[in-house]
Order: structure tokens, then sequence, then C-alpha cells
């Protein structure tokens, strides 16, 4: 049976076989220490002696109750882009499931480097996965200049954005006359590293 405190509303679950030929005790509220006075539904109410009304078992706590669902308590996750994993217990954040190469480019559009000024004229490099390295040698996109680094810059497709990272190279990375070493790319964004000038040209996919 069900028993409710009077004094804070806590509900309890009561075994009413421990009443016995009793039909009223008394236990106390484990929550606020009120008196409960229980009726035993078996035999109806009657008048006892104090002595006898007491029950020293104590109330089993209340059981609180399930949260009713509601969209807006679920838990929203971070766009992949910000997400964290656990792998092999250890955490690995956006970042470097990005430098992984574990994300998707987005579906709606193609994203390619194409070369408008320096030896490599004219050349156009698909950028097929979300991190795109630039450089010298051992690069995705390798290009033959003495004034570029091994490891010049990155360019990153993070959702919507397309972000260009200088990889601390030697002759530093501009866009425009401002050597940056992060900037964020629009479509026709130019920039320069060593006597190459690449354009990011974004197209939309039907």
């Amino acid at each position: 049976m069900i028993i409710l405190c009077p004094s804070c509303q806590a509900r309890y679950r009561f075994d009413e076989s421990k009443l016995g030929d009793r039909p009223r005790a008394r236990t106390r509220c484990s929550k606020c220490g009120a008196a409960i006075e229980i009726e035993n539904p078996t035999i109806g109410a009657m008048t006892l002696p104090p002595e006898d009304a007491e029950i020293e078992t104590p109330a089993t706590p209340p059981t609180p109750p399930e949260p009713a669902p509601d969209d807006r308590t679920k838990t929203h996750r971070r766009p992949p882009a910000l997400a964290e994993a656990d792998m092999g217990g250890q955490t690995v954040t956006g970042e470097d499931l990005l430098a992984m190469g574990v994300l998707d480019l987005p579906r709606d559009r193609r994203f390619s480097l194409a070369v408008i000024q320096g030896p490599a004229t004219g050349q156009i490099f698909q950028i097929a996965k979300t991190r795109t390295t630039i450089g010298r040698t051992g690069c995705d996109f390798n290009i033959n200049d003495p004034e570029a680094s091994r490891q010049h810059a990155v360019v990153e497709v993070v959702g919507e954005r397309v972000i260009l990272r200088d990889l601390e190279s030697t002759n530093g990375t501009f866009i425009e006359s401002d050597k940056v070493r992060q900037a964020d790319l629009a479509n026709h964004t130019e920039f320069r590293i060593g006597s190459h000038v690449l354009m990011l040209i974004v197209t939309e996919v039907d």
C-alpha cells in the first residue's frame, strides 16, 4: 500500500502485512520526521491504546518519480566537427577526428584549389577530404616552390566553414598582403604560399 506524509507529501510503500490485526498504526517520515498515521484497510478504523499504536518499522524511502518525456530535456549533441568520442579509453576531440580524416565533406558542395599565379598556374586540385595539407613535399597538394615549406599550410572544411591554417612555415602564408596564421576562406578567396597564389573554388552540387 502507498502512504502519504501529511507534512511534506512524500509517498512511501508500506507492507500492510506488518499491521497484523492492528486497525491503525503510526510511523515517521524518513524525510521530514513527521508522524504518519496508517489505517489497516482490512479491519477499518479502531481506537487503540497509545502503546499498541506505535510500529517501529521505518517506512520504505520514497521512490523518485520518473521524469516525463520532454523534448526540452533531451541532450543535444554538438556538431560532428566539435564532438568528442571515446576510443580505446582515450578521448578524441573533433580536431583529432578532422586530422584523422574521419569526418565527411558536405554533400551539397564541391571544393577545389586552383593555382592562379606561379609556375604551377592552371593546376586545379580537387579537395576530397576535410583536411588537406599543402606544401613542397609529402602533402596532399604538393607545389614545386623553394619558398614553400615541406608542410606549409592546411585547408580544413568544418561544417559550413573552410579554414586556412599556417603550419608554422618559414616564409608564412598570406591573404593579400596580410600574413595569417588562421583565416576563414570564402568562395574565390585567394591566398599566397611562396611564389604561388591559390584560389578556393566552391561549387554547388545538385
